[in-house]
């Protein structure tokens, strides 16, 4: 596996609601981008699952918001494995402002396939990238 850093995001207006802070479901978009970033850097881009006939699915969340985001912030969305058998995968996910950690999520995914509408075993491939 190599190293993946996270991603860069800026807190926009539109991404608040009306108490002023990062509206929740931005957080869970924003982990969505730097997922998708992720699986690009490890060799599976959006655009070669798509061909292959298969995209990741989010099957459960467990979220815990530390710290409020505001407009403006300059957050940094990280991903790293945590595991993954047969037909699952659980990533750990955290919202960096600065040194303060905002948010800590362990995301857990299948395998989707985008005909049958089915979850389908991890790629071989995939499941290395937890081994190493």
């Amino acid at each position: 596996m190599t190293s993946f850093s996270g991603i860069d995001v800026q807190v926009m207006s539109t991404h608040v609601d009306l108490f002023g802070h990062l509206n929740h479901a931005r957080y869970l978009e924003y982990m969505e981008w730097a997922r998708f970033a992720w699986a690009e850097h490890q060799g599976f881009p959006i655009g070669k699952m798509l061909e292959e006939g298969y995209g990741p699915a989010i099957v459960r969340a467990n979220v815990t918001w530390r710290r409020e985001c505001r407009m403006g912030d300059k957050l940094r969305v990280t991903v790293k494995p945590l595991s993954a058998r047969r037909g699952i995968g659980k990533l750990q996910q955290e919202v960096w402002k600065g040194e303060e950690l905002c948010l800590e999520a362990e995301m857990s995914f299948v395998m989707f396939d985008l005909k049958e509408r089915k979850a389908l075993e991890l790629p071989e491939a995939f499941l290395a990238l937890v081994r190493e």
